[in-house]
C-alpha cells in the first residue's frame, strides 16, 4: 500500500488552477446570458418634459406635462406602453400607447394626467416587460382663483393721505413693526447670554 502526499507547492498550484477554471467558466456563462438576450431588452422608456430630445439621458421622476421617449430598442419596430395610477383606482385614468420606433428610438405625444404617482410599463414581442414609477405634480401657476382670498392689489385699494394707497401703507407699517419686533427680540436674547438684564 503506497501513501500519496502532496507538497505545499503542489497544493497551491492545484488551488490556483481550480480558481482559474471557476473564473473562466463564470465569465463564459455570463457572456452566454448576454448573447441570448432578445434585441431591444436593453431598451428603456424615459419620461421627458415636452420638447426634450429623445437622446437626452435625463429621466424626470416628478413632472407635470410629459412625453415618453423610447431609447436603445435596437431593431424593435414597436413598443407598447401602459401608464397606470398607483394605487390603481377607477377614478384616475389609465393611458396606453404604441410607440413606433426608428433605429431603436421613438416618442409619444404630450400627455397630461391628474396629480399622483403612476407606473409606466413597456413591452414588445419577445422582450421582458419592464416598469418604473414617476409622479405627476402640476402645481397651480398665476394668480389666486376667484374666492381664493388673495391679497388686494395696490390698484384695488383706496388711496389714503399723501397719495399712497391704504393697503400699501398698512403693509409697510406691519412690515416695519415685524422688523422692529425681531430686532428687539434678538437684542434681548443677546443681552441675556452676556449676563445683562
Amino acid at each position: 500500500m503506497s501513501s500519496f502526499t502532496l507538497s505545499r507547492t503542489s497544493v497551491r498550484r492545484l488551488g490556483a488552477a481550480a480558481v482559474t477554471a471557476v473564473a473562466v467558466t463564470g465569465l463564459s456563462l455570463s457572456g452566454a446570458s448576454t448573447a441570448s438576450a432578445a434585441p431591444g431588452d436593453l431598451g428603456e422608456i424615459k419620461i421627458h418634459k415636452p420638447g426634450t430630445p429623445n437622446s437626452d439621458p435625463r429621466d424626470e421622476i416628478k413632472i407635470c406635462r410629459f412625453t415618453l421617449a423610447a431609447v436603445n430598442f435596437e431593431t424593435v419596430p414597436l413598443v407598447n406602453v401602459t401608464v397606470t395610477p398607483q394605487p390603481a383606482t377607477p377614478t384616475r385614468p389609465t393611458l396606453t400607447a404604441a410607440v413606433a420606433l426608428t433605429a431603436g428610438l421613438g416618442n409619444t405625444q404630450e400627455y397630461s394626467l391628474p396629480n399622483g404617482q403612476y407606473k409606466v410599463t413597456w413591452t414588445f414581442p419577445g422582450g421582458t416587460p419592464k416598469e418604473k414609477l414617476f409622479t405627476v405634480d402640476c402645481r397651480p401657476t398665476g394668480g389666486v382663483p376667484a374666492g381664493g382670498g388673495g391679497v388686494p392689489t395696490v390698484e384695488s385699494s383706496t388711496a389714503g393721505d399723501g397719495g399712497m394707497s391704504l393697503g400699501a401703507t398698512s403693509a409697510l407699517a406691519a412690515g416695519g413693526v415685524g422688523v422692529l419686533g425681531l430686532f428687539l427680540a434678538r437684542r434681548s436674547a443677546r443681552r441675556r447670554t452676556h449676563g445683562a438684564a
